[in-house]
């Protein structure tokens, strides 16, 4: 989520836990202790940095109890009347739904650091979501226009909220057992369904094989179309006007299979890379492309289909053209000797 609509959805869970005197302060604190995790870009310098620490500290289960405590000390400040508890538990409510809200994301939140730098995510919400901070943003005005009956009004909204999430889950559970019924992963394979933008039916299925990596885009809602030959946006104001066309139902969808290269000595050579390594420990759905370069060396490029857009496909892939930004593609290239010459995330541009 991004970091205003936690700050929003914070600051609604947090007056739902006050009234009276105290409820200015429960929606403040609450409010600020929501968007607080996300200041985990101060010590983040590099965007390899982003894949590694983002989501980490402060977005720990573990470290959420002494962070909350430091917001309630500060609060305390501000807030003298206020019991240290009663900030705590404020605090406490912000920065849980933080990263709960993280974790209903595709993402991936180590929220056991440091016992686990492992990345969690549950795959049911876009990480920018309309219809999430719609809900939370209304919720919020109509607190702040009927103050005598906010903590009523609060409680309510956040019931709608996690009304949401819960069909949002309803709908992850049928797209991924639609995919399966769709692509047949073998057993063991590393299967997902990954939420769109804009629509809880619309979904991006990815299975990884031994030689392959699977994807679809599907609509299983009741109003999918889609085309046959969906034409790619040649310009930004004409992508929101291409979703229809890219999510057909899942009994129309084409399943795009793109080739793993086979093992090489330069392939091995840029997977020992720091960065490669880094990129690979962040990556759920990796696909590299091998091309010799002009001097006789190699390129290779890295990317992870969690964020392949609907209109395009993988960088150096084959794209149809138009518009073809795709974050978090990472670039080597390599003499031949197989020393990196030069590396970093490709950006992004048209073809």
């Amino acid at each position: 989520m991004d970091t205003v609509t936690h700050g929003i959805a914070g600051s609604v869970l947090g007056r739902s836990f006050s009234d009276g005197v105290g409820a200015r302060t429960a929606l403040l604190v609450a409010g600020i202790a929501a968007m607080l995790p996300d200041l985990d870009f101060l010590y983040i310098r590099t965007r390899l940095d982003y894949l590694s620490e983002h989501r980490g500290w402060t977005h720990s289960f573990l470290v959420m109890p002494a962070l909350a405590l430091a917001v309630a000390l500060v609060a305390k400040l501000f807030a003298r009347g206020a019991r240290i508890a009663a900030l705590w538990l404020y605090a406490t409510a912000g920065i849980t739904s933080h990263i709960v809200f993280d974790w209903i994301t595709s993402f991936g939140t180590m929220f056991w650091t440091p016992l686990s730098r492992a990345r969690h995510s549950l795959d049911w919400v876009f990480i920018l979501d309309p219809w999430f901070t719609g809900i939370g943003l209304v919720t919020l005005a109509l607190v702040l226009a009927f103050r005598a009956r906010g903590s009523g009004i609060a409680a309510a909204g956040s019931l709608v909220l996690f009304a949401y999430i819960g069909f949002c889950a309803w709908q992850h559970a049928r797209a991924l057992e639609i995919w399966r019924r769709m692509d047949a992963p073998p057993p063991g394979a590393n299967v997902a369904a990954l939420p769109q933008f804009l629509s809880p039916f619309r979904w991006l299925g990815l299975t990884e094989r031994a030689d392959e990596v699977h994807a679809a885009f599907f609509d299983i809602g009741p109003f999918a179309t889609g085309e046959p030959d969906p034409k790619p946006p040649r310009r930004w104001t004409e992508v929101l006007s291409s979703l229809r066309d890219f999510y057909p139902p899942p009994e129309r969808a084409t399943i795009r299979r793109f080739e793993r290269p086979p093992d090489s000595r330069a392939l091995e050579a840029a997977r020992a890379l720091p960065d490669i390594e880094v990129y690979m420990a962040f990556a759920r759905f990796p696909l590299e492309t091998v091309q010799p370069a002009r001097d006789g060396g190699t390129e290779i490029v890295v990317q992870d289909l969690r964020f392949l857009p609907w209109f395009t496909g993988p960088w150096e892939r084959g794209g149809e053209g138009g518009i073809r930004r795709q974050p978090f593609v990472y670039r080597v290239r390599l003499d031949a000797a197989l020393h990196p010459v030069e590396r970093g995330f490709v950006r992004g541009g048209r073809q």
